[in-house]
């Protein structure tokens, strides 16, 4: 009767004074419409009032709950983007509305789009903005709480959180709101975690499930005994489960049918009936993919698009193509094998998509790890092929997506500054997210120091509101955001294109169960294979935790297994190493953070060899013409040349810091000038930046690392802020502090570390540290690898003539053993001498060797009269 009535209404065409009351009338019917299950006509409804607002010209603020509704049955409906426009919409309104807003409901919204899209640190700040807003009491607000804490913990254990989680859901269980879907929510921690038998005894206790509800348990219980092989149960599950799906008559495109499906393909390849596997896999796709509805499998989606369970899609379509590939090597059927490269190619190409859309670092290195693994799996498969087919295209392909697996977050976040540097943003939005930034870090800093936990629970809620403010501020920002040329799609053609002749890119892939290492000119491509197992792990990482360990004045014995590594690694490349100026190396895995100096190549070290430079991805290589050394737009910083920092923090004096930068050129900073606020004022104004000081590296929290200045006031510039400063105009940076290339270990980016920030920041070159380093070594290499610049070497030349210099130099024969230098670094870009430079110095040369000529014969013609 309502129904009818609100419709008649919204019949008839409003006078301009009766919209307020239209609009209302819209939303009332839109809810009635969302209770009855009729999704399409009440989004239709809400759009009418967003229709009458803009046909009559009224304020927009009038359909701000309009726009909420709207986004949540988009959303419902699987219209994700069109979702997340309402969406930002209502979020933008709420700030210009006062009273009558529903912050609570929005905040949680929001944070449920960001979870189903695999944002998951991003969906917990927009949950915990939702608790925020509650009252303290009343049955309304025990039931909301209820929902946020729950969506929460959803999100905590994606994030394998999952201890934190489960305790959370614990203590709802003593609410008893909503039990068995707090029970299911268990039990899928426990199946995060291939714990089959734990999530039985959860779901075990699950009493009068139904609905939507009713499928997700069973898909639950279906996982568990796959997990269990135990494949009867899982045939009886797989068929209650397709009964309940005709009986509850769910309509298409419905996430819990596309994990059935998905369960159904994991079935089918436990049974090897790998061809039904594939065909359940790709109906898996076709179900969670918002608008790709192909019945071919040899088809996959090619329009990149956010639907529900996105990164659950990814799983489906990495699934069809580990069975297409399966498959193929029992039929030998060409179209196989061209099925599963193309289902690998269409999951990196999403996981790539959703990592671009986030709009956080930490949320994109999490997915990043997770996307490692699967291809991890395609380059294992791969391998297994090459042994008898294929073997050039596949060489090739192993190299592009190992490339193209590393440091993901890294490169997308600095392709993003680039379209941001292009785009015409508006300075009051940059000036607005600088200040949000400047907030985050002293909140940061404030948290650090703090020990009060009355006052740690007021800055973490704070740090939250700044969070989701800035989420906002960027979503706005995107808008002004120019195309930029993704470089995952870069061929090897064009990657071989960047290296110049007599450079060579050495590359490392580890996974569980084999190593890969290719060597790439601009000419060819070679690779290794080898066995690789837990233990020559630990054999990497035990060398790179003693050489860490180490202390000046200590015994350093080089590990016996330096010899093996050097010869499995450099065996038959010999030449193609000595006959090369530059050898840049790009590790991964175990290899992060190790310098490669003293591996041994025909008996020498590898550094006597050739100059040696580090980059994260081959991706990302670029080749810069070697402009003249110029030395004055150089700044230099030694804040701790006569003082040490506060009591109990480790920053002792840094008496060779004077001296190291005494001999440089440019403007000279030090002791109490070297402050926070003037690095941060002046630094990015020059294209050389020199930092003689502390830094601390921490391994279990990226953000906990800092870069120390002048202990007054905001000492510490902390890696979060360090990512979003503009050093697209510096050239180099020099970190002669300990340990900034070190940090927390992630298998896809590598060390997250302080270095990693400054290329973030935009600085295409850097020298970092990746132990401990001893000040008067510094000051040393400093000097030397300067004079090197002024000599018109390029940086790695620079850096390498100064580490020789140190080993055959009487005065620091002290220092020559290896982990006193090695630790040295240089992570950058390729120089390469334009040709007019190169003629000059011919020319130079011939002319000295003339006038020297010339004396030499004067002298003697002088000798003989």
């Amino acid at each position: 009767m309502a129904m009818e009535l609100y419709s008649e209404i919204l019949s008839e065409v409003p006078d301009s004074d009766e919209v307020f009351d239209f609009i209302r009338a819209a939303e009332h019917l839109g809810n009635l419409q969302v209770i009855y299950g009729l999704q399409s006509e009440a989004a239709n409804t809400y759009r009418k009032a967003l229709f009458f607002t803009k046909g009559f010209q009224k304020p927009d603020t009038l359909v701000y709950a309009s726009n909420l509704y709207l986004g949540e049955v988009l959303f419902r409906m699987s219209r994700l983007d069109s979702a997340i426009f309402h969406l930002k919409e209502a979020e933008r309104l709420q700030d210009q509305i006062s009273t009558g807003t529903l912050p609570e409901r929005l905040f949680n919204a929001l944070g449920v789009y960001y979870f189903e899209t695999g944002n998951y640190l991003q969906s917990i700040q927009y949950f915990t903005q939702a608790e925020s807003y509650l009252e303290t009491s009343g049955d309304y607000a025990q039931f909301a709480r209820y929902s946020f804490l729950s969506n929460k913990a959803s999100a905590l254990y994606h994030l394998e959180e999952y201890d934190s989680a489960r305790s959370i859901y614990l203590q709802l269980l003593d609410w008893n709101i909503n039990s068995n879907q707090v029970r299911i929510n268990l039990a899928n921690t426990f199946l995060k975690e291939k714990r089959g038998g734990e999530a039985l005894e959860v779901l075990s206790q699950i009493d009068g499930v139904s609905g939507t509800n009713y499928l997700s348990y069973l898909n639950l219980q279906t996982k568990a005994f796959l997990l269990q092989n135990n494949l009867s149960k899982v045939d009886s599950l797989l068929q209650a489960t397709q009964f309940a799906l005709d009986s509850l008559q769910i309509p298409s495109k419905n996430y819990q049918r596309g994990i059935f499906l998905a369960n159904f393909g994991d079935f089918k390849s436990k049974q090897d009936r790998l061809q039904e596997a594939v065909t359940y896999y790709h109906l898996s796709v076709r179900e969670l993919h918002p608008s790709f509805n192909s019945e071919d499998i040899f088809d996959n989606p090619k329009e990149l698009s956010l639907g529900m369970g996105a990164v659950t899609l990814f799983e489906s379509l990495v699934s069809k193509a580990r069975a297409a590939w399966s498959l193929y090597r029992i039929n030998q059927e060409a179209e196989f094998f061209e099925l599963g490269w193309d289902s690998y190619e269409s999951a990196f190409a999403l996981a790539e998509f959703i990592s671009a859309n986030f709009d956080n670092d930490e949320a994109r290195i999490f997915l990043g790890d997770q996307v490692l693994q699967a291809y991890q799996l395609a380059i294992r498969q791969l391998i297994d092929f090459s042994r008898s087919s294929h073997e050039e295209r596949i060489k090739n392909q192993v190299f592009l997506w190992a490339e193209q697996s590393k440091s993901t977050a890294l490169r997308l976040g600095i392709l993003e500054t680039k379209r941001r540097q292009k785009s015409a943003i508006p300075k009051k939005l940059l000036e607005e997210e600088r200040l949000i930034l400047q907030k985050l870090a002293k909140n940061y800093r404030d948290q650090y120091e703090n020990f009060d936990e009355s006052q740690l629970v007021d800055l973490k809620s704070e740090y939250t509101e700044l969070q989701v403010s800035l989420s906002r501020l960027r979503d706005e920002i995107k808008e002004f955001s120019q195309t930029e040329e993704d470089s995952a799609n870069l061929t090897l053609a064009n990657i071989q294109n960047r290296l110049p002749d007599n450079t060579v890119l050495l590359s490392f892939f580890e996974a569980d169960d084999y190593l890969v290492t290719s060597l790439l000119s601009n000419k060819n491509l070679d690779w290794k294979i080898f066995d690789w197992s837990e233990k020559d792990r630990d054999k990497v990482l035990a060398w790179k935790e003693q050489i860490r360990s180490w202390k000046s004045g200590m015994r350093y014995q080089i590990p016996e297994f330096i010899d093996s590594l050097s010869v499995r690694v450099f065996e038959n490349w010999g030449n193609e190493i000595s006959e090369s100026k530059l050898l840049m190396i790009v590790p991964h895995g175990a290899f992060s953070g190790v310098s490669f100096d003293e591996l041994y190549v025909d008996g020498e070290m590898l550094i006597e060899k050739l100059p040696i430079s580090y980059q994260f991805s081959a991706l990302q290589i670029q080749t810069q013409e070697l402009s003249p050394w110029n030395g004055s737009s150089m700044i230099s910083f030694a804040p701790f040349d006569r003082s040490s920092g506060p009591e109990g923090l480790g920053l002792p004096v840094l008496h060779g810091s004077a001296a190291e930068i005494e001999s440089l050129p440019g403007l000279k900073i030090q002791g109490s000038e070297a402050t926070l606020q003037r690095f941060l004022a002046q630094a990015d104004q020059n294209k050389v930046i020199h930092l003689a000081t502390h830094a601390i590296a921490s391994d279990e929290d990226n953000e906990a690392s800092f870069v120390a200045f002048y202990p007054e006031g905001d000492y510490r510039l902390f890696e979060n802020e360090l990512r979003y400063q503009a050093f697209d105009q510096v050239e180099l940076v020099f970190l002669s502090a300990c340990e900034t290339g070190s940090g927390k270990f992630s298998e896809s980016e590598g060390l997250v570390s302080l270095a990693r920030a400054f290329s973030f920041a935009g600085a295409d070159n850097l020298i970092s540290t990746l132990w401990l380093t001893e000040d008067r070594v510094a000051a040393y290499l400093s000097k030397e690898f300067y004079k090197g610049l002024d000599a018109g070497l390029t940086y790695a030349e620079a850096l390498r003539e100064a580490k020789l210099s140190l080993l055959q130099d009487p005065e620091m024969v002290q220092f020559r053993d290896t982990p006193y230098w090695t630790n040295f670094v240089l992570v950058g870009q390729i120089q390469e001498k334009s040709i007019w430079s190169s003629m000059i110095q011919l020319i130079l040369i011939v002319g000295i060797i003339l006038i020297l000529a010339g004396l030499i014969y004067w002298f003697l013609i002088s000798r003989r009269r």
